[in-house]
């Protein structure tokens, strides 16, 4: 269990700036829900102020905008960028990784593995022939690395993670528990009836601060390699396609789907069951909204949404002019009905 820490250390920590008692001892950090005394909450905008001074908690962190708020007998903590400091404080928190060198006994860990300082490698680890492990890489109980694979430093690899051959993963990267970097992409040729394999012999290159979620797959390259670039965030289920290039700092959420070959500009956000079809290119800092089907490339700085995608605003104006369509049709069919009648009377 984490002791508790005091707001001083938690502001200095988050660069935030503390009204009232700074000697004050915060245990946890909690929602306003759950909150009892003894927590710290948040309020992530002005509208929710008011709701988390009113809870159980302690102390509160609140935007810096919020100085002259009834604070009652709460400690605040003024924050420019309340989730921001909240990533910091929970940090704080946050249960330390195991570190230092050592090596589980029952790990087998190939002789010719080249391995930097301080590299922490829990139960069950496999790391082949050839590997490159980086100085104080943690490893934790049943990670994989292939034969000639790379692990960056500072690389935290979750148990059932898997670096297949050949794979390259950069520096201070996390890879989540039952991900897949180096997949065989899916490539077949039709020879009569019958799906031939073509083989994939390139690999994958994972950039530096990247995270990997759960049971996401990364397929390796047919030739060459698939790109994952630096600062990139990937959620839980996604799958990117063999020889993907994927920018900087792009964010792709749970369930999106990269066809093969496909190149997603920098700064892109592709939002949950996204799919993105092969061969096409989205230009940079694009959203790609939920649930998008994108058939064809995009410019930089599009919004899209929809299937076909398509751009947001339009495909909003459509869903209005739908929800109009009943009425529109009473309007019709009663316009009809009066003509009908004149006829019948003439």
């Amino acid at each position: 269990m984490q002791r508790a820490r005091t707001v001083e250390e938690l502001a200095k920590a988050a660069g935030a700036a503390v009204v009232g008692d700074g000697a004050l001892l915060i245990e946890r950090i909690s929602s306003v829900d759950d909150a009892t005394p003894g927590a710290l909450t948040f309020a992530v905008d002005s509208r929710w102020v008011e709701k988390a001074i009113a809870s159980r908690a302690s102390a509160v962190i609140v935007p810096a905008t919020s100085p002259d708020v009834d604070r009652g007998d709460k400690t605040l903590l003024l924050a420019s960028d309340v989730r921001a400091a909240l990533a910091a404080m929970l940090t704080v928190f946050a249960p330390p990784l195991p570190q230092g060198e050592s090596t589980h006994p029952t790990a087998v860990v190939a002789a010719d593995c080249k391995r930097g300082k301080d590299v922490w490698i829990g139960a069950g680890v496999i790391i082949g022939s050839g590997a490159s492990i980086g100085d104080e890489a943690v490893l934790l109980p049943g990670a994989y690395v292939g034969a000639n694979a790379s692990i960056g430093k500072r690389t935290l690899v979750h148990p059932r993670a898997v670096v297949l051959d050949h794979c390259i993963v950069g520096d201070d990267c996390i890879l989540n528990a039952g991900c897949v970097i180096g997949s065989d992409g899916f490539g077949f040729v039709r020879i009569g009836e019958e799906h031939v394999k073509i083989p994939q012999i390139g690999n994958v290159v994972v950039g530096d601060r990247v995270e990997v979620g759960a049971c996401a797959a990364i397929d390796r390259a047919v030739t060459g390699s698939t790109v994952v670039g630096s600062g990139t965030k990937i959620d839980n289920l996604v799958q990117i396609g063999h020889n993907v290039q994927i920018g900087e700092n792009c964010v792709l959420c749970g369930q999106v789907g990269i066809a093969g070959s496909a190149k997603i500009g920098r700064g892109t956000t592709a939002a949950g069951q996204a799919g993105i079809a092969g061969h096409l290119e989205i230009g940079e800092y694009s959203l790609v909204l939920a649930q998008a089907g994108v058939t064809h490339s995009i410019p930089p700085h599009s919004r899209v949404s929809g299937f076909p995608a398509q751009p947001h605003r339009a495909v909003m104006e459509q869903q209005v002019l739908l929800r109009r369509l009943p009425k529109l049709v009473e309007q019709v069919r009663a316009l009809m009905d009066a003509v009908t009648e004149l006829r019948k009377r003439r």
